[in-house]
């Protein structure tokens, strides 16, 4: 199935939000960004910036690449997943994982190490756009156009307040919310 310019330009920036429109026009095989600009503005956006967060607030449309058959699952051999009590009951990861997605959930590789002690690079953290969040709760937001790790607290009759992970002493006011940081996969080597 071939995907339209839009869509692969959706993908390369579900990949990577910090693309330019000269790295998306590399990527996508033009010589230069303004082919980027006509494919947006053909496609109704204002440009890059309000295509980026179109695609980032998850409220545009990606079709899942294909549907995966049942070969290709049978090539990929699966993660066993062993509770820590006596019985060492055996559980696919991926199932665990899945039960616990909804189903726009997306995952981020983080690329630089700007969160703290909650992320660090090569880690990947796994959002969901539909979760719900509680107090104390982990969740992707975009601030002044950069992903931005941060807490969420709750007051009565107050609107939430979004803590940044990496200075705690810094409150972030979100353009959007990606989603809720349902699980982290801490990369060690």
């Amino acid at each position: 199935m071939s995907k339209s310019k839009i869509e692969q330009m959706a993908y390369c920036i579900l990949a990577n939000p910090n693309i330019t429109a000269r790295e998306l026009a590399e990527k996508l095989g033009y010589s230069e960004p303004k082919s980027i600009y006509y494919w947006l503005e053909k496609a109704g956006f204002r440009g890059l910036k309000d295509f980026k967060k179109t695609v980032l607030s998850r409220s545009f449309p990606i079709p899942n690449e294909r549907a995966e058959t049942t070969r290709d699952r049978e090539r990929r051999p699966t993660l066993p997943l062993y509770f820590d009590n006596d019985s060492l009951r055996q559980l696919d990861l991926k199932e665990y994982i899945m039960a616990h997605l909804g189903p726009r959930s997306f995952a981020v590789l983080i690329s630089e190490d700007r969160y703290g002690e909650v992320a660090k690079s090569g880690d990947l953290l796994i959002i969901d756009p539909d979760g719900t969040c509680g107090q104390g709760d982990l969740l992707l937001a975009n601030q002044d156009g950069r992903p931005a790790i941060a807490r969420v607290y709750y007051l009565p009759d107050k609107s939430p307040i979004y803590i940044d992970v990496h200075d705690i002493t810094h409150l972030l006011s979100p353009d959007f919310i990606n989603g809720k940081i349902i699980f982290i996969l801490n990369h060690s080597v």
